[in-house]
C-alpha cells in the first residue's frame, strides 16, 4: 500500500510541475525569465507558510544537516535561473526534456549515497520511463537542429539545470527524512529565495508587475510549482528516490500535450511512443 502511496504523490509531482512548466514559459514569452521567476518563487512561499503553521515541527538541527539543506537551496534556484533563461532563449520541447534527465543523476546518486536498491522489475521500469520521458517531451527533428545552435537556443541552460537539479533532488531525501516533507520544504525554499534575491541584487535586476492575466499564470505557475515539491517530499517519506525521481521527471510530456492541445503544436511519431513507455514503465514500477 505505501508503494501505491508513493507512486501516486509522485505521479501528482509529475502533473504539477508540467503544467507550471506550461503556464511559466507562457508568462516568461511576455515578462522575461528573471521577472517571472522571482514572482513564481514568492508566490509558492505563501501556502508553505500556511502548512508550516498547520503542521509545525521543529527538526533537529546538525553541522551536516544545515550544510545540506543549504546545498539544496542554492543548487536548487541555480536550476529554476538556468530552466526560466533556457524557456526565454528556446523552445520549451528542447529545454524542458534536456532539463528533466536530473532524474539520472538523483538515481545515481541515490543508489550511491543512500544504497538504494531496486528489483529487476523496478530497475526496467525506471530504465524504460527514462527512455519514455526523453521521446515524448523531444520532438527529435526540432532537438538536431536546436543543438547545432546549442549557445543561443537554451540546451546548455537545460544541461545546467539538469546538473544542478540531479543535485538538488538526491539531497532533498535526508532532509524529508529528518525534518518531515513540510519543514524540509519550507527551509529548502528558505534557502532558495535569499540565493535567488541575492543573485537579483548583484545583477542589480529590475522587477516590475506584469500585465494581470501574466500575473495570473505566474501565479498559477508558483501554486503548482509548491504542490510538486509538496507531493515529492512526500512520497519521498514511502519510496526510494531513485524511484520517485524518475517518475516525477516526466513532467515535459505533460507540458509537450498541454502545447499540443491547447497551442496546436504537432506531437511528433517519437512522442506518442515515448508516452506508450512511460505507462509502460509507471505499470513496472507500481507492480514491483
Amino acid at each position: 500500500m505505501t508503494l501505491e502511496i508513493g507512486i501516486l504523490f509522485a505521479i501528482t509531482t509529475m502533473l504539477s510541475w508540467g503544467v507550471a512548466d506550461f503556464f511559466a514559459k507562457k508568462a516568461i514569452d511576455k515578462t522575461g525569465y528573471r521577472a517571472s521567476l522571482v514572482i513564481n518563487q514568492s508566490v509558492s512561499l505563501v501556502p508553505i507558510f500556511i502548512c508550516v503553521i498547520l503542521f509545525f515541527r521543529v527538526p533537529s538541527f546538525t553541522v551536516d544537516l544545515v550544510f545540506t539543506i543549504l546545498l539544496t537551496g542554492v543548487f536548487g534556484i541555480i536550476g529554476y535561473i538556468f530552466l526560466y533563461r533556457g524557456f526565454q532563449k528556446g523552445n520549451v520541447s528542447v529545454v524542458s526534456p534536456i532539463s528533466a534527465c536530473w532524474a539520472i543523476i538523483t538515481t545515481l546518486l541515490a543508489v550511491f549515497l543512500f544504497k538504494e536498491q531496486l528489483t529487476l522489475l523496478q530497475i526496467i521500469g525506471v530504465v524504460v520511463v527514462f527512455v519514455g520521458v526523453f521521446l515524448a517531451s523531444t520532438n527529435l527533428a526540432e532537438l538536431r537542429k536546436s543543438m547545432k545552435y546549442w549557445r543561443h537556443n537554451g540546451v546548455m541552460d537545460g544541461i545546467i539545470c539538469m546538473i544542478a537539479w540531479g543535485i538538488t533532488y538526491a539531497l532533498i531525501k535526508p532532509i524529508v527524512a529528518v525534518a518531515g516533507p513540510i519543514m524540509a520544504l519550507l527551509l529548502f525554499r528558505a534557502v532558495a529565495i535569499l540565493t535567488l534575491f541575492s543573485w537579483v541584487g548583484v545583477t542589480k535586476t529590475k522587477i516590475s508587475l506584469p500585465a494581470r492575466l501574466i500575473f495570473l499564470f505566474i501565479i498559477i505557475a508558483g501554486l503548482l510549482d509548491f504542490s510538486g515539491f509538496l507531493t515529492f517530499n512526500l512520497s519521498l517519506t514511502t519510496e526510494f528516490v531513485s524511484i520517485v525521481g524518475p517518475i516525477a521527471a516526466t513532467y515535459p510530456a505533460v507540458t509537450v500535450m498541454l502545447a499540443y492541445v491547447f497551442l496546436k503544436e504537432r506531437v511528433a511519431n517519437n512522442q506518442k511512443i515515448g508516452i506508450a513507455a512511460i505507462l509502460t514503465g509507471l505499470a513496472l514500477i507500481s507492480l514491483s
